[in-house]
């Protein structure tokens, strides 16, 4: 700054000045505390959209433990997306390691999106409960397939309590990291541990092969004796790729990408308080609603390379899937080159195939139905990923099917996943920018009431009409509004002070003997 002032004589203050100035200005910003900053801000996003949603608990001495809030873009986006949902809370917030958890999936481009996110005051089944619980009411208790989290007891305990019919997931990630800090010895330089333990989790579709790859994997390593290895085992369902039968997207992890990561990790340094956190977490949310923005408008500009042109299955989809999602089945439609019919049987009420692919070993069963027009593949891709699979494609091609049959074609896949209308937990519309709303109606009153101007000046007598029934409207126009006006201020009124007592009466719960971090 002296520099391009010309000179420290230029600045017209010194270091301990600015130091000064911003310890003052940050003790400005937290003059209510803790909570008190934090009502505040959720009072500012409830009179800028009333679809926001907040929650938060308190102990027997009315101190605030966890708190949960998600605004109307997340709302909306649990709606269209929700079906399959991760849980990280592997990030600490604060010198008092207070978790930051936060719910995410993939959207329609296979970015992350955020659905909530909650401070907790610490991990435990109780805790995890009222989570859930909040996230349920905050999205119409519209419960998810599949749900991902981390290796916690705690959590695990919590989510069958809450969503029994939900698939619990393990994040493969967190597993390897596990895996690294109990056994860690056995991964040295040239070892194969790590690569074996790898191969159980995403290597076998067949169960019988797992068992087979998981004994030679005890044997191998003597680890007949591993109490890590025997719990890990006793929930296989969970995590080993031949017993995952639910909807997943394919996702096995937690860590949905490396940016995710990185940007949450940004926004909770522990030297952060809570105004600045809620700064640097709403700067995270709107990049990742930026990328979306992004795609959307490059799905609507550009056409998707086909690499057959001819194909009308590949013309058909490149106009119905969004780009990154094409290029996953297009990968999928080079494999059913290589595919080729080893055995069928079409003489019951079930078509049979049994499909084979070049320079692989395994076989795959797809059975059609003629009747329902239904088919079903062994590998359960489209179950799991909801993207048909080159086996099914085989057995299209054999029976002359060009297109594929809507039923096939996942809404949430598609550049039209975003349409239609979206409630919150009250019934009403939930409206993503109310701004924008506003400017909408607007350009449609603006229209009609052109239209009506036109065609009622031609003639004195409609003129007077119009011109009368408009005066009169405008009135109750005016008295609608002013009604709305004086309700919008007793509520504003009893929010202050709900907040005012908030403030002076509770604070955040605070950890004794908190040291280090997770």
């Amino acid at each position: 700054m002296a520099r391009q002032a010309g000179g420290r004589d230029g600045i017209g203050y010194t270091i301990l000045d600015a130091k000064n100035y911003l310890r003052s200005k940050r003790q400005r910003s937290m003059v209510y505390g803790e909570a008190g900053c934090l009502m505040r801000y959720f009072q500012d996003q409830l009179s800028k959209n009333p679809s926001f949603y907040h929650a938060n608990q308190m102990d027997v001495e009315e101190h605030i433990t966890n708190v949960f809030w998600a605004d109307a873009r997340m709302l909306i986006d649990y709606e269209y997306f929700g079906d399959v949902v991760s849980l990280d809370t592997t990030y600490c917030t604060n010198r008092d390691n207070r978790p930051l958890a936060v719910f995410s999936s993939f959207n329609h481009h296979r970015r992350a999106v955020i659905f909530g996110a909650s401070l907790l005051y610490d991990e435990t089944t109780a805790s995890y409960k009222w989570l859930f619980e909040t996230f349920l009411e905050a999205h119409k208790h519209k419960r998810s397939l599949t749900v991902f989290t981390e290796q916690d007891q705690a959590m695990a305990k919590a989510l069958h309590e809450v969503m029994p019919d939900t698939f619990h997931g393990l994040c493969t990630w967190h597993l390897m990291q596990n895996g690294i800090k109990h056994l860690g010895n056995l991964m040295k330089e040239g070892s194969c541990f790590l690569t074996d333990f790898k191969k159980c989790m995403y290597g076998f579709e067949d169960e019988i092969k797992f068992e087979e790859a998981w004994s030679n994997l005890l044997t191998q390593y003597n680890l007949q004796n591993s109490t890590w290895l025997k719990h890990i085992y006793g929930v296989k369902t969970k995590w080993a790729r031949c017993y995952i039968k639910a909807f997943t997207l394919g996702m096995r992890s937690t860590q949905l990408n490396e940016s995710v990561n990185s940007s949450i990790t940004n926004c909770t340094m522990p030297n952060l308080n809570i105004a600045q956190f809620f700064k640097n977490f709403e700067r995270v949310v709107e990049d990742k609603r930026y990328s979306e923005l992004k795609c959307d408008f490059e799905a609507r500009q550009k056409l998707p390379r086909l690499r057959l042109e001819n194909s009308p299955m590949l013309r058909q989809l490149s106009k119905i899937y969004t780009p990154s999602v094409f290029d996953l089945f297009q990968n999928e439609f080079d494999l059913f080159a290589a595919a080729y019919v080893k055995h069928k049987d079409e003489t019951g009420s079930l078509f049979e195939y049994v499909i084979g692919l070049i320079d692989h070993d395994k076989e795959l069963r797809v059975t059609y139905d003629p009747n329902t027009k239904m088919i079903h593949c062994s590998c359960r891709r489209f179950e799991m990923v909801g993207l048909i699979c080159c086996h099914s494609v085989k057995v299209f091609d054999v029976l002359d099917v060009k297109l594929l049959p809507e039923t096939y074609i996942l809404k949430r896949w598609t550049k039209e996943a975003r349409s239609g209308v979206v409630r919150d937990y009250t019934g009403n519309v939930v409206e993503e920018d109310c701004k924008l709303q506003s400017t909408e109606r607007y350009r449609r009153l603006c229209q009609m009431l052109i239209r009506l101007a036109n065609e009622a000046s031609v003639q004195q007598s409609t003129f007077s009409l119009v011109h009368e029934t408009m005066h009169d409207l405008y009135k109750r126009v005016m008295e609608m509004r002013s009604r709305d006006e004086d309700q919008e201020n007793i509520n504003n009124v009893n929010i202050s002070s709900k907040i005012s007592s908030i403030v002076a009466s509770k604070e955040f719960k605070k950890k004794i003997g908190a040291k280090g971090s997770r």
